[in-house]
């Protein structure tokens, strides 16, 4: 019975070191620690709603202070000849209608006149002095006198701003608006009249919501003299509350402060604006930012109490009422693991002991497991020709177990195509062939399925003089007399080992495209790659440039290359100046490419190519032509996927870059399109953007679209106007004007400094 109490002890003590060491962590470090980063991001959240308030606000009051400097400067609009010509009247009415733009921000725009003493409304009629003394006719205020404002009109020589107030305004129904009063023209002492802009409180309050998200902070905007102008909870709420106290002008900050108000705790956040000296203050409850995590720490806290009160308690009676289910594990500890020190050992030492062995053996089995890891070779060496492999440490990691090596300086690859799909017996066949030694030199040979079912791959490591063609040659005869069937092959040029990783890469390109240049020549059916190609002469244009580059990219089963290249082969295409018999051309010859690919995808060729004498039919608009190359390039890609296997995922930056590169020449593109791919409001997008990329989002489409406009201003004669549509702008002013703000200068300039001086 002393045994038993001393093992309930041990489990006790284990217990508490287990789970209530963590426990106090937990609550010494984490829950304040907690506390602390949640008060830093609100912080942080804070001062952005602030400043994007502060930002929105200024862009449109800026525009409510320059419209009297735009009307003064109207020449249509002479406030001095209103009376020496009636005809004046109706002119004023009809050109302070084009000032309707602005109705976004601005309810109305009244433009007084001494000399008529009449208003002049944006929305094309007309008020004297005593209509706004009459509810329902004119804007009728209840605290400013139709005598005051005459006084304050007459006099005016700065600007007033009038904090909301309830205005009844024509038809009888009551406002809410905040008033500017500015002189025409601003600041000048022998003003010609005024210009009463009226601003709806609504407005405002709608531009503060969508800067707090669904946060139930408070907003005020107060004046450079802190007499507040706006508030969410209005200004009169605001005066008769402890908030007063943010208002007092010896009070001033820039930032995020803490403070109590009426018992609560809040985050104030300042901004100053510097184009009209206005103050905006918001005010975060603390509490609202907190209040949850402090319900989820309570709420652990007792869960985690009352797991340590339950299974003390079911460990206590379990030691006391029933210890034979320990004995027996610890009996059986004994009789599996022998104690090779042959110490006596009491239950808890004796499981300890054992469980010891367990994870001994199980880092054994693991040991073992990842010495016979499934990865094949055959994608080992895939993997290789297709560049994955970036230095030659790396692939010796994965090769050495399997035995891979290249012994000899130089290496060739051959793509062999065969009428039906290769089979082990066919692959087996190809390396028995190329081993026998009915030549001098030595030669170690590695062959390989491809992605394609008709398609194998070798890779031959030989000497400087090996007969590699009369191999391939010989294999070639073989294949056809054992399997009664043609096959064509396809030869790099030798490449020097010493060359570098990267030598497989090119010799894999060099075989396939020799292979597809077999394929679409006809004329012999095996070529090695320097008898098929010859070096470019001459300007290759835009066009082949973009076909020749799919063409690689197919090769390479580049998903997202293929895609983007058919869209530029598509947008290309559409140019509204191109010949019909050009836009065929480049039609016949992308789906050519495609088609190709398609067929060496499918073993069953009848279901590829049975639709292509639908597809090249010669009566097809251009519409329909794109249409076909779409589902021929998205077939394709489907194809291409299924074979390549998926090595990474991509982080949210690198998927915003690619949403970014699909899309980049569309019009379109905004940061609200952007925004609904990604489900975030505009604001929040445009400050992830910026934090991760290190840019804002229109500086940095701008720089990506004038960066492909200059590769185009280089390499074609197209007009400014058709770059311009191309690139993704609506119009030629628009790509003008951003490509003299980045690089200095307008397209046409850029453009003539590139031609030869004479």
């Amino acid at each position: 019975m002393k045994r038993n109490i001393g093992l309930l002890h041990k489990f006790i003590v284990s217990y508490a070191l287990i789970v209530v060491l963590p426990l106090l962590i937990i609550l010494s470090f984490f829950y304040p620690f907690t506390m602390n980063i949640m008060k830093e991001k609100s912080t942080d959240w804070n001062e952005h709603s602030t400043e994007q308030l502060k930002n929105s606000m200024d862009i449109f009051t800026k525009y409510v202070y320059n419209l009297p400097s735009e009307i003064l400067h109207n020449r249509e609009i002479k406030p001095y000849m209103v009376n020496e010509n009636p005809l004046q009247h109706i002119i004023i009415m009809n050109e302070m209608k084009k000032y309707n733009v602005i109705d976004a921000f601005i309810e109305n725009a009244l433009l007084y006149l001494k000399e008529a003493d009449y208003f002049f409304s944006n929305k094309g009629s007309a008020y004297t002095l005593q209509d706004f003394d009459t509810r329902g006719v004119g804007y009728y205020y209840s605290n400013w006198s139709v005598d005051e404002m005459y006084d304050e009109l007459q006099n005016l020589t700065s600007p007033i701003v009038r904090p909301v107030e309830s205005v009844i305004v024509p038809g009888g129904h009551s406002v809410n608006l905040l008033s500017f009063v500015l002189p025409l023209p601003l600041g000048g002492s022998n003003s010609p009249g005024s210009l009463l802009i009226l601003v709806k409180e609504h407005t405002i309050l709608e531009l503060m919501n969508a800067s707090r998200e669904d946060s139930n902070g408070i907003f005020i905007i107060t004046d450079e003299h802190k007499r507040c102008l706006v508030s969410t909870l209005g200004c009169a709420a605001i005066e008769a509350t402890d908030f007063s106290e943010v208002l007092k002008a010896d009070i001033e900050f820039q930032g995020t402060v803490e403070r109590t108000f009426q018992t609560d705790k809040y985050l104030v956040s300042e901004q100053i604006s510097d184009s009209n000296g206005w103050h905006y203050i918001r005010l975060l409850p603390v509490s609202e930012t907190i209040q949850d995590v402090k319900n989820i720490q309570f709420m652990t806290f007792v869960l985690l109490l009352i797991i340590v009160v339950l299974t003390s308690c079911v460990i206590y009676l379990s030691l006391r009422l029933n210890y034979q289910p320990i004995k027996r594990l610890v009996d059986a500890a004994s009789s599996i693991f022998e104690n090779k020190n042959k110490d006596e050992l009491d239950e808890i030492e004796t499981i300890h002991y054992a469980l010891n062995q367990l994870t001994l053996t199980r880092d054994s089995l693991d040991n073992k497991i990842k010495l016979t890891e499934p990865k094949i070779r055959d994608q080992i060496l895939l993997d290789l020709l297709l560049g994955h492999y970036d230095d030659w440490t790396s692939f010796k990691q994965d090769s050495v177990q399997y035995r891979i090596t290249f012994p000899y300086p130089y290496i060739t690859v051959a793509a062999i195509l065969t009428e039906q799909e290769m089979d082990t017996q066919l692959v087996e066949c190809c390396k028995q062939k190329l081993l026998q030694s009915e030549h001098n030199e030595r030669l170690e040979v590695y062959i390989l399925k491809s992605m394609y079912k008709r398609e194998c791959l070798i890779i031959l490591s030989h000497s400087k003089h090996a007969a590699v063609l009369d191999r391939l040659s010989q294999l070639q005869q073989h294949l056809s007399d054992a399997f009664k069937q043609e096959c064509l092959i396809g030869m790099s040029n030798k490449q020097k080992i010493e060359d570098g990783i990267g030598i497989f890469y090119t010799a894999y390109l060099q075989a396939s495209r020799c292979l597809e240049h077999i394929r679409f020549q006809r004329t012999t059916i095996i070529m090695a790659y320097s008898d098929a190609f010859q070096t470019a002469q001459g300007v290759v244009s835009y066009q082949s440039e973009l076909i020749q580059t799919l063409e690689l990219a197919i090769i390479r089963n580049d998903i997202e290359q293929i895609k983007a290249l058919t869209k530029q082969i598509q947008s290309y295409m559409s140019n509204g100046g191109m010949p019909p018999h050009i836009r065929r051309t480049i039609y016949l010859n992308t789906m050519s490419i495609l088609f190709n690919a398609l067929e060496k995808h499918q073993q069953d060729n009848s279901s590829v190519l049975s639709n292509i004498e639908f597809v090249f039919q010669h009566r097809y608009t251009l519409d329909q032509m794109l249409s076909i190359m779409t589902d021929a390039s998205h077939k394709l890609c489907e194809l291409t996927a299924d074979t390549v296997p998926n090595h990474s995922r991509r982080t949210p930056s690198e998927q915003i870059l690619d949403l970014i590169e699909e899309h980049w020449s569309d019009p379109n593109l905004s940061l609200q399109f952007m925004a609904d791919q990604f489900q975030m409001s505009t604001s929040n997008f445009s400050y992830h953007f910026k934090k991760t990329i290190g840019q804002n989002f229109k500086e940095y489409i701008d720089h990506l679209r004038i960066k492909q406009s200059i590769h185009l201003l280089k390499n074609s004669e197209q007009s400014i106007e058709g770059i311009a549509l191309r690139v993704g702008y609506l119009n030629a002013s628009s790509f003008i004007r951003s490509f003299k703000k980045i690089i200095g200068m307008t397209p046409g300039q850029y453009r003539d400094q590139l031609k030869p001086s004479d």
